[in-house]
């Protein structure tokens, strides 16, 4: 049977029509997944880890508004307000993401949870992006509560080095997480060494140029880590469901 181009044309646009769906955007996507299976399903079985985490995150705001003089004493160790702030503050981002990750992968039932609708990194990037709007409500009530005491300085200086040190931290968890097995828990061990090394190296030098850094350049270089985190939530979720949707083609 002879057609025209024309008609040939129409034939493939219809059938492409049928058989490809819309993509759906990620904060859709994420927002269905959250209705469909529940703030419980996410988020309750892991209790325990993320109240750990939550007291963990409350005693370095104590610390925090402490003598650093009786600090340095405990620990050993030269340990500044400003270094302390860009060491510690995602200390509630790096908690709840590593007593997570950690409750799935004991479970036993990690590499089964990877093959149903939603797979464990998709509902992980949900949590990631969750955790880091706890991380950013806990910078801000730390940041004020450390700058209500004498001598810490100014709120903004405070919070704009924790809101960079935040997102820094958790681009570096998200980058490791999607690319090696063994990431969720090693981007917290390089940014504890990333953290560490500078106050062990340089010592009040570190202190002296974390202080000095106007807080416009923190809030951009803050500002781009949360658009390179977003765009790593962003990857995650669309490579998982076009494995997905592999599989289920194949």
């Amino acid at each position: 049977m002879n057609i025209s181009p024309e008609e040939r044309d129409n034939a493939i646009e219809a059938i492409l029509s049928k058989g490809l769906t819309p993509p759906v955007p990620t904060w859709a996507f994420l927002r269905d997944m959250c209705k469909s299976l529940g703030p419980r399903a996410i988020f309750w079985d892991f209790a325990p880890g993320i109240l750990v985490s939550v007291m963990v995150a409350a005693g370095y705001v104590a610390l925090g508004i402490m003598p650093l003089a009786w600090i340095d004493d405990w620990i050993n160790m030269p340990l500044s307000l400003y270094s302390s702030l860009f060491l510690l503050s995602p200390a509630l981002f790096i908690g709840l993401t590593i007593s997570t990750e950690a409750i799935e992968r004991l479970d036993g039932l990690y590499d089964l949870k990877m093959t149903c609708r939603y797979t464990i990194r998709q509902i992980m990037a949900f949590r990631l992006l969750s955790f880091s709007l706890c991380g950013t409500i806990f910078t801000v009530v730390g940041s004020a509560a450390i700058s209500s005491m004498p001598e810490t300085g100014c709120f903004m200086q405070l919070f704009s080095l924790a809101l960079c040190s935040l997102f820094l931290c958790s681009l570096l968890i998200i980058h490791t997480m999607r690319r090696l097995h063994c990431g969720w828990y090693l981007g917290a061990a390089i940014w504890t060494g990333v953290g560490l090394l500078p106050i062990i190296i340089f010592r009040q030098a570190w202190e002296n140029l974390l202080s000095h850094i106007p807080p416009a350049i923190t809030l951009c270089v803050a500002a781009v880590a949360f658009l390179l985190f977003l765009r790593e939530i962003k990857i995650a979720v669309q490579t998982t469901r076009e494995v997905y949707s592999y599989a289920n083609s194949g």
